[in-house]
């Protein structure tokens, strides 16, 4: 099964009131179903340069690089501009036509949701970043912890939400990596509990002293989870829905899947494929990373909106929130130089010269802000395995409306 393991390349309501037009035809190879819809303003001509630069990516992807389907959204203002362009399929062997309304497994960019709403406790005084998580934790949750070696008095929440707390990786373990293949095929149908993975991730104990340097683990994001429930006496799934404001968001097409009922209405989810190791998403019912470090449903167009609305206070109750959670914490190592760069929440993500701040998510997606362009871009694939190009198209599209913003 080699290449078939979880590992991550690291990433992580300004709305258009106008009603669409009806769906455009952008050139594209042979064979390949594109559309593209969009909402103009005074900047027209670079709107629509924009939008094709981002459509022929798109269509690239399904093209040249055999996803089956790719989509992407970008809200960006300052070209009067919020555009949806998709290429593709909803299924490897379908011909239903993906569209920016479908959802997919969000994997990883579920982190930034679950850091908001932790930010969003933190904005109204039921934690303390630089205080002790054993404060915050149920003492099962604590004996946990200390009977796999670690000291909790030492792991702070800002360790946590910034990945410098030294923990194991859950989704790293010999155990889960063992069930993967099986679970991944359906041959296991398994829901963990957040009690059962946290106890997985013992395995090996501490990786280093808290604060002492940096490294990812979904592990940080799952105790995070129960921290919000302690903190709010509501399960996950409701509190971060609550405190980051999916409804007035107008996220409607984005939800915790199993935790919560799917939304009324919703389209079913596309599915999203692995070929190396002959994975498709629908086949890994329940998922295996339902507890804050994944486990969410969205769209291209919500997660955009979501970002943008982050960075535009409407999510937060104070300017200063969003300027912590994008800071980065020193750390006593110096980082690799291959290590992400990352907040408490969001990936701080170098495009040229642009700073973006930015997630990715296991399955093929990348979301993010580019506040020199005040523009929202998400990118999502179909196919994982080649999901380094999903990155590529999202850079190119940053890079786009950075040369069209410096044209006289």
């Amino acid at each position: 099964m080699r290449g078939c393991i979880h590992t991550e390349t690291r990433r992580g309501e300004m709305i258009f009131r106008t009603q669409w037009p009806a769906a455009s035809v952008v050139a594209a190879p042979s064979g390949v179903s594109t559309a593209a819809c969009f909402a103009v303003g005074d900047h027209s001509n670079q709107a629509t340069l924009l939008q094709l630069k981002a459509q022929t990516l798109v269509a690239d992807l399904v093209g040249a690089d055999a996803a089956p389907g790719a989509a992407a959204y970008i809200i960006a203002p300052k070209f009067g501009m919020e555009a949806g362009m998709v290429a593709g399929v909803t299924e490897r062997a379908g011909r239903e036509p993906l569209t920016i309304e479908r959802p997919i497994r969000i994997s990883s960019v579920t982190k930034p949701f679950v850091a908001a709403a932790i930010w969003r406790v933190w904005e109204m005084g039921k934690i303390d970043l630089d205080q002790s998580i054993g404060s915050y934790l149920t003492s099962a949750h604590v004996m946990i912890l200390t009977g796999g070696g670690y000291d909790v008095k030492t792991i702070t929440v800002r360790h946590l939400l910034s990945h410098t707390a030294g923990l194991v990786d859950v989704f790293h373990t010999n155990a889960f990596t063992q069930m993967l293949p099986k679970l991944m095929t359906g041959q296991v149908k398994h829901r963990f509990t957040l009690e059962e993975q946290l106890k997985m991730a013992m395995e090996g104990g501490p990786r280093f002293t808290p604060g002492e340097a940096f490294e990812y683990s979904d592990t940080g994001y799952l105790l995070l989870a129960a921290i919000l429930e302690k903190a709010t006496g509501k399960s996950m799934a409701a509190a971060t829905r609550e405190l980051v404001g999916f409804d007035r968001l107008g996220l409607g097409n984005t939800w915790w899947e199993v935790l919560e009922a799917e939304p009324r209405g919703v389209l079913a989810r596309a599915h999203q494929y692995e070929y190396v190791c002959g994975w498709d998403s629908y086949d890994e019912d329940p998922p295996h990373d339902l507890f804050g470090g994944g486990g969410m449903v969205s769209t291209p167009k919500d997660l955009a909106r979501f970002f943008y609305a982050l960075f535009h206070e409407e999510v937060f109750e104070k300017p200063e929130t969003i300027h912590v959670m994008v800071s980065v914490d020193k750390t006593a190592t110096p980082r690799k130089q291959n290590d992400s760069v990352y907040g408490h929440g969001p990936q701080i993500h170098k495009v040229g010269d642009l700073t973006v701040y930015a997630h990715g998510g296991w399955w093929g997606l990348d979301v993010g802000y580019v506040p020199e362009l005040d523009m929202a871009v998400s990118v999502i694939g179909l196919r994982r395995d080649i999901r380094p190009r999903y990155t590529a198209a999202f850079d190119a599209i940053i890079l786009e409306a950075a040369h069209l913003q410096a044209k006289p």
